[in-house]
């Protein structure tokens, strides 16, 4: 038997660095990738799917984008089984037969020789489970940090004999194996800002006498950072080579949403205008740059000036106490201080 566990789909996310045509161009391709994904399965047979928490981004997602994710499941025909998430509530009169809901009321679905819960209460679990048959822990929750709000305490289920732990919130695929049980984090389905690059897509899943899975990227739109050492260049189109390079190496498609980060060190009669370099890149379908260099800092043509407050704090540093190998990194510190560039701590 064989399935798909998805997360985290977060239909209708908002990505406020794009302009709302662009967003709405991103919600619309992401329903067809979706929709993909649905005749995928079907075409592959694939028994059943999980999803694991936060379908919709808003508790009130809009009726025409609630409307068209139905109508794949309906159309799919095989259960799509879903736990609740912290983004999303659970729907009422809308959702056809083929879409079920573990919770409370229902906390256990039996599909062949498999059993799906919902981690709604161990005991429950505990009293009911039969090792004689498949069975599959679906979770929404932070399982590595007990500071996050939504975090899942494991060692309720470890014990207990489930052949795969089909898991939600984390936006990257994890997979841990806890006393020979798998425990994965399938990832959020798309990229949805700069702090969730990387590969996204669905896990799949085969239960046969041991259980086997593999991590499936779906095509798409990344959100990408790209560091930029600007190294000697010092002028704008020297840069924007640089970037030009970057995006060769790291892959970086016209379609994806990019970030170029440069990193260096600049001379302070430099030219360099963010406002050119932003333009040059003006047929990414999104792209920011941000500038982490630091200024260079000559101390000691600094030291030979008359009558400069700056030759003054470098005196008095390198005659301080303080160890010979520190006097350095003070000296350019204060001077970047004084300057009013950001520091290098």
């Amino acid at each position: 038997m064989k399935f798909f566990h998805i997360a985290d789909v977060h239909i209708g996310t908002k990505n406020k660095v794009l302009t709302a045509e662009k967003q709405d161009l991103l919600k619309s391709e992401r329903l067809e990738a979706l929709k993909d994904l649905f005749l995928q399965a079907k075409q592959d047979n694939i028994s059943f799917i999980l999803i694991a928490g936060d379908l919709f981004h808003s508790k009130s997602p809009q009726q025409k984008m609630v409307k068209n994710f139905f109508d794949m499941v309906e159309n799919y025909a095989e259960p799509v089984i879903y736990i609740k998430g912290n983004h999303d509530e659970k729907w009422e009169g809308q959702a056809p037969s083929n879409f079920i809901i573990l919770d409370e009321t229902r906390p256990c679905i039996s599909i062949g020789d498999v059993d799906i819960w919902s981690a709604i209460d161990s005991k429950i679990i505990r009293a009911n489970i039969d090792k004689t048959r498949k069975n599959i822990l679906m979770l929404h929750g932070n399982i590595e940090n007990s500071n996050d709000n939504d975090f899942v305490d494991i060692k309720d289920y470890i014990d207990l004999p489930f052949d795969y732990v089909a898991m939600g919130h984390i936006h990257s695929f994890k997979a841990f194996n806890f006393y020979g049980k798998n425990f994965v984090y399938s990832g959020s389905l798309f990229s949805n800002g700069f702090d969730e690059c990387g590969e996204k897509g669905f896990v799949k899943v085969s239960l046969n006498d041991k259980t086997t899975f593999e991590f499936c990227p779906l095509k798409g739109r990344y959100f990408k950072i790209c560091e930029v050492d600007k190294g000697d260049v010092t002028d704008t189109r020297g840069i924007i080579e640089k970037i030009r390079e970057a995006f060769v190496r790291d892959n970086v498609r016209k379609y994806d949403m990019v970030r170029a980060v440069l990193i260096g060190y600049f001379e302070e009669d430099e030219d360099k205008n963010l406002t050119m370099i932003k333009n040059a890149f003006f047929e990414q379908f999104y792209f920011e740059v941000v500038d982490k260099t630091k200024l260079k800092i000559d101390l000691e043509k600094l030291k030979k000036e008359s009558l400069s407050f700056k030759a003054e704090f470098i005196k008095l540093v390198e005659e301080s106490d303080l160890p010979e190998e520190d006097k350095t990194a003070v000296c350019l510190i204060g001077i970047e201080a004084l300057k009013g560039e950001d520091l290098s701590i």
